[in-house]
């Protein structure tokens, strides 16, 4: 008890640190507070009358006009008016100046050129020489007094927010006038027929003819040849036409709107090579899991995750707060965090403040859920027939007589005494089990409202979600909610520094019944397959009756309760431009993560009618887990831009990063407990109880360089290295120590900007090939410092209800250290139409030489005493991605289309292992997830075919599974289970999925939006579980509507074999019971319209809008209630949903 109190106290002595750093970030906010509370006061920091004290430093070579504005814009604190049109036919553009001022270095970039400048307020206005300057807000002098009686008002927004700066002209005069910081205009025209055009940097012109209209509501669209130009990489920001990695980045947008509550289902299907999959839909629980290009090893695939820079995790984010997400792929975009990204890196950047008035959104949804699909029983008197029929072909005697089946088809009949004396009753009810204990529609809440605005130096951002959601079941517990906070801070401190920070905090809680859910005697299994014709009472009593009673063990067999606690902050310090292009930045991040774990099991007892039967969960127990987990990080940083004449650009990053890594673990099992513990989930007597503690401690500490090469916007180099040293202990396995060294090349040829390409292929905008290799390393902190705890898991289960056997071979004691994994890569980018058409191609290699595998042996190993041994794999595929977007006048459509596959193989074994009938994982020469079964051939349908075979078992019989002699030894089994003899089995396929694909199309029309959104899989194979999927497999199982396809003489060709009682040879994995689990599901469908409001003084946009989500699939699984998308079908899971949602989106 001292350790975990010691430990509590350091965990609060840091977050009174996090509530102290918390007020000191927000201290300048409030000394800023005036400036933003009234508008009108509002002062550029560099009015235009003191523009030459404005200072601007510019050094690039062939670049966009667009780049070089966006980097006085950033400089400056100004923004351009400007036409696309303008930016879309200007010359690249040269130039090197140092601190010279701001009008010297507009001169020297529009010189030459039609276009001049006026730098007013905070806008640089560009315009033709042949005109004069507009005048923000006001008309040109030249308008006459009775042109000055049409008067024009009106507002302008990107479709959420207002936009300030937009340039507002009259069509072929000098009159002119911009939007201000509310995104509202007032121009004079001639007369009710002028046109007007509207331009700002970044967004598409328009042109409208007012046609005697006094107020115009204008949605401008982003420029597509403009849209992601900049995209976040491993330390840093580079531009995206640069890149010689593979990476995709997701905006926020398609986020957004969308009736999800955790980030990776929103994430699903929206970028090629990342596949996320799900276990099942229970609320709170649904399993999600995350790759990057399939498997990188069989032990940890998962990418690492960096929230604003710094190691963080997206599982208690709010998809609301998402900016936008880069997902780096290859060596060349992950080898900067090289041992830990074999998995690959997803980088999450959050919303932040923005200057000008503070602005509100508030966004709720409200929405219905349904089960997807729930097995269909039969009636009782269909299934007591095809209980006969099963004990008949199993040589028993029948279970129902005639007369007990006529009484289940008379529904005035349910129960009647038994004639025996003893009390008891015969029962003929006939009822749906799932009825009584779950909903038809569930619900689901969501709010969340921001606040965003500053100053030019200060700007700040603060979002405050809340989510819940209803689980299927109506009776006891089943439902799961989070509350979100994140504050984000910009504070300019001078002129070279600046202070950015990030602040979040989330808090979740799922109540789940206490007796499990799923699998064998868990509750879906009770509900799916229990009796439909004895009661959940016994007659004339409130006794409950039997043992697979769901309603009694919802109701009263206890409840899980599990809490988790997330705090995170970033602070960056950041000084640019110090020295010649020299710009230092320190990152530091420390995150608490505290979660509870506790488990209430209640004695629930069972009756009939003489009487008590027998008991579940005696004598009543608790289990609780807490477990607290303290993450420190720091990154120290250096870029460098060094001058290499006018035809070179060489940039150098140079850095030290130092994660620790802290975690205290308390398990206390208690039995025997009063109602009051079980309640309140605690113990009364903590020291009676028995309590296992476990402490892990580590650091990873690296030194890396990266150095990119720029010749003449063609040729493009980029190297890396990174040196690691990683230590960790824990109470099994002190002091560890690991050491690596991990490089990388890549390189890049953009050929559109060779003249010879440009002449010779004009209709290409951007033709870029890349190439990369590297070394990246496998590491995952979470399972490093918890693998002290497999054998105490595995000896002590009922401490660890959330450990599960199929995990085990993630847990490899002492020795899972840095696996090397090599890669190699090829991609080609191209964009078409002036960048409205982007294609995007990939081919990779990933090669794993150190893989680590738990050992199989026949009989199955003990799990408590497990080997492993070493092995490579080879794993290999493609991506895709095409995408289009365009405007015509007030519509803007888009259209994008993403396929991915991927295979593995294990190459080579260092270590004995059994060829396994059923899920494999480490056969030499297969896919690391293979299938090994029989090949059936069919049924027999003659007892002469069963004589004819091979000898398969003694109660072989037409009706029966005809497996295939693979090796004609006369017999069927699986030989010595070895890869040199391993019988009739053969390999039926792999579980890992193959080209996952995702398509996405929509348009916003004037006020009305509509997206539709697709996601599947093409290719997968699950071997369901057939003794779940087979009525009587225990006698009480019962059958779904599919079993009534089962074979008989006169139904040869059945979906099912014949019905048996008990287990039989059937069951046993083979072709048949491998499915097809390929689909496509309509994943989401949005259909909104958003009112602007031009002369409102509260509220600038209303968007209301439904969202549904899973609302349709196909399949092609044999067994219509397993769903494909599950990534295990263990026959009794949890199930999907589908979700109806309406939502309403303000900005204030």
């Amino acid at each position: 008890m001292q350790g975990i109190q010691q430990a509590l106290r350091k965990a609060a002595l840091q977050k009174r640190w996090y509530i102290l750093l918390f007020c000191i970030c927000i201290s300048p906010l409030y000394a800023h507070s005036e400036k933003i509370t009234n508008p009108s006061t509002v002062t550029s920091p560099h009015p235009y009358q003191d523009a030459d004290t404005i200072k601007v430093t510019l050094k690039v070579y062939r670049a966009s006009l667009r780049q070089v504005i966006r980097q006085i814009e950033k400089q400056t604190g100004l923004t351009f008016a400007i036409s696309s049109t303008v930016l879309e036919n200007a010359h690249s553009v040269s130039m090197q100046v140092r601190k010279e001022p701001l009008p010297s270095v507009l001169r020297q970039l529009f010189a030459g050129t039609r276009y001049a400048f006026e730098i007013r307020n905070k806008q640089i206005i560009v315009y033709p020489i042949s005109e004069a300057p507009p005048i923000t807000g006001a008309p040109h002098r030249t308008i006459s007094t009775e042109a000055e009686k049409y008067v024009v008002t009106g507002i302008i927004t990107d479709g959420e927010r207002p936009l300030a700066g937009v340039s507002i002209r009259e069509k072929e005069t000098h009159n002119g006038a911009s939007t201000n910081e509310y995104g509202r205009f007032r121009i004079p025209v001639a007369n009710g027929q002028a046109t007007l055009q509207f331009s700002l940097i970044g967004y598409e012109t328009r042109e409208i003819t007012l046609r005697e209209r006094h107020n115009l509501d204008i949605i401008l669209q982003n420029d597509t040849k403009t849209l992601n130009d900049l995209v976040i990489i491993g330390y840093g920001i580079q531009n995206k036409a640069n890149i010689t990695g593979s990476i995709t980045k997701v905006e926020g947008r398609r986020l957004k709107s969308r009736p999800v509550t955790n980030v990776m289902a929103a994430l699903q299907g929206t970028a090629p090579g990342l596949l996320v999959t799900r276990n099942n839909g229970q609320p709170g629980k649904e399993g999600f899991n995350l790759q990057i290009r399939g498997l990188s090893s069989g032990n940890y695939s998962a990418p690492l995750v960096l929230v604003d820079g710094a190691p963080g995790s997206i599982t208690y984010m709010n998809p609301n707060d998402i900016e936008s997400i880069s997902v780096l792929k290859d060596a060349a975009a992950t080898s900067i965090y090289g041992p830990l990204a074999a998995g690959g890196v997803v980088l999450v950047t959050t919303k932040r403040g923005k200057p000008g008035r503070i602005s509100v959104e508030y966004n709720s949804l409200f929405g219905i859920e349904r089960p997807i699909s729930l097995p269909e029983r039969v009636h009782s008197w269909e299934a007591a027939n095809m209980q006969n029929e099963a004990a008949k072909n199993t040589g028993m005697p029948v279970v129902w007589t005639p007369l007990d089946i006529q009484r289940m088809k008379d529904p005035n009949i349910t129960y009647l005494p038994k004639t025996d004396g003893s009390g008891n009753y015969d029962y003929y009810d006939d009822f749906n089990p799932l009825d009584n204990v779950t909903r038809n529609n569930s619900t689901t809440t969501t709010y969340n409202i921001s606040a965003r605005g500053g100053t030019e130096k200060h700007q700040y951002l603060f979002a405050l979600g809340q989510f819940s959601r209803q689980g299927l079941f109506n009776t006891g517990f089943d439902k799961t909610s989070r509350t979100n906070l994140q504050f984000n801070a910009n504070n300019r401190l001078s002129a070279v520094l600046s202070l950015e920070t990030s602040l979040q905090y989330a808090q979740s809680s799922t109540l789940s019944p206490g007796w499990r859910v799923d699998g064998n005697n868990g509750l879906l299994n009770f509900l799916y397959q229990a009796p439909g014709n004895v009661p959940t009472y016994v007659p004339g009593t409130d006794h409950y009756t039997r043992g697979f009673n769901a309603y009694a063990l919802l109701k009263d067999a206890g409840r899980r309760e599990e809490k988790a606690t997330f705090a995170d902050a970033v602070i960056t310090l950041k000084a640019e431009n110090l020295y010649k292009g020299l710009t230092l930045k320190a990152v530091y991040s420390p995150q608490l993560t505290t979660t509870h774990d506790g488990l209430g099991k209640q004695k629930v007892d069972f009756y009939d009618g003489s009487g008590y039967i027998n008991s579940v969960n005696d004598p009543n127990s608790l289990k609780r887990a807490n477990l607290l987990e303290i993450q420190h990080s720091l990154q120290l940083l250096a870029d460098y831009d060094l001058p290499a004449g006018k035809q070179h650009t060489i940039h150098i990053l140079g850095g030290f990063a130092y994660e620790n890594h802290y975690q205290h673990q308390r398990i206390a099992t208690g039995f025997g407990l009063g109602p009051n513990e079980l309640q309140q989930l605690s113990f009364n007597n903590p020291e009676a109880a028995t309590t296992l503690h476990f402490k892990g401690s580590g650091f990873l500490s690296s030194l890396f360089t990266r150095v990119n090469y720029n010749f003449s916007d063609r040729y493009l180099l980029e190297a890396n290295l990174v040196a690691a040293q990683l230590f960790y202990n824990n109470t099994q396995s002190p002091n560890l120590k690991r050491q690596h060294i991990f490089p990388s090349l890549s390189a890049g040829w953009r050929l559109n900007n060779e003249k010879w390409f440009a002449s010779a292929f004009p209709f290409f905008d951007e033709f870029k090939l890349r190439a990369s290799w590297g070394m990246l390393g496998n590491f995952n902190w979470r399972s490093g410092l918890n693998d002290f705890n497999f054998r105490d898991q595995l000896l002590h289960p009922q401490a660890y209800p959330i450990m599960s056997y199929e995990d085990n071979d993630r847990f490899v004691p002492g020795n899972n250290n840095w696996e090397t994994v090599t890669t190699t890569n090829a991609g080609l980018d191209m964009a078409f139409f002036k960048g409205r058409l982007n294609i995007n191609a990939d081919y990779f290699v990933k090669h794993n030489s150190r893989m680590q595998i738990a050992t199989q042996t026949s009989p199955l190993f003990n799990p408590l005493f497990p080997t492993f041994f070493r092995a490579q794999m080879r794993s290999w595929g493609w991506e895709l991605n095409l995408g289009w977007r365009d405007n015509r006048g007030p519509l803007s459509y888009w259209v994008n289309a993403n396929l991915f596959d991927n295979q593995n193989k294990i190459l080579q074994t260092y270590g004995p292992t059994a060829w396994l009938i059923g899920n494999n994982r480490g056969l030499e020469g297969l896919p690391y997830n293979a299938i090994m079964g029989y090949r059936a051939n069919g049924y027999f349908q003659q007892s002469s075919e069963v004589d004819g075979h091979a000898y398969q078992t003694a109660a072989t019989a037409p009706g029966d599974l005809r497996y295939e002699d693979v090796n004609n030894d006369g017999i069927i089994n699986g030989g010595n289970y070895t890869k040199a003899d391993h019988g009739d089995l053969v390999y039926l396929g792999s579980t890992q999925p193959r080209y996952s694909y995702g398509f996405d199309a929509g348009f916003s029309w004037k006020g009305l939006d509509f997206s539709i959104f697709f996601q599947g899989i093409g290719q997968r194979k699950v071997l369901v579980p057939a003794n779940f999927s087979m009525p009587f497999t225990d006698n009480w199982q019962q059958p779904w509507e599919i079993h009534r396809d089962h074979w008989t003489a006169g139904n040869p060709a059945a979906a099912f074999p014949r019905l048996y009682m008990g287990y039989n040879q059937n069951l046993l994995p083979s072709s048949f019971w491998v499915m097809n689990a390929s689909y496509i599901r309509l994943k989401n469908l949005q259909l909104g319209y958003t009112f602007h409001f031009a002369d409102a003084k509260f509220m600038n946009s209303l968007r209301l809008y439904f969202s549904g989500q899973d609302l349709w699939e196909v399949n092609r699984m044999k067994i219509r209630y397993y769903d494909p998308e599950a990534s295990t079908n263990t026959g009794y899971q949890y199930p999907f949903f589908r979700s109806f949602t309406l939502g309403v989106n303000a900005n204030f």
